[in-house]
């Protein structure tokens, strides 16, 4: 078993109310797990490029702060790729 351990220094999130914050994180923790156990750890990551330039996720308006965080996910491990 491969154990990946990913540390997130900052993350900024504007319009989140602060008690979405942990069913954010767990959409986010688990959309991140999917896309790895379905398509491997990004080669950007095997690589070392670990940071990336700043995201910008424009999901709907009304999204729960599970979606956004699948969604902010989404667009990590696309730019790992």
């Amino acid at each position: 078993m491969t154990l990946l351990r990913l540390d997130i220094e900052a993350l900024e999130l504007e319009g989140l109310e602060p008690a979405g914050r942990f069913e954010f994180a767990r959409g986010m923790e688990s959309e991140l797990a999917r896309l790895v156990l379905d398509g491997g750890v990004p080669s950007g990551l095997l690589a070392g490029r670990g940071a990336l330039a700043p995201l910008e996720v424009a999901p709907p308006a009304a999204a729960a702060p599970a979606d956004l965080g699948r969604a902010v996910a989404r667009a990590l491990y696309e730019g790992w790729r």
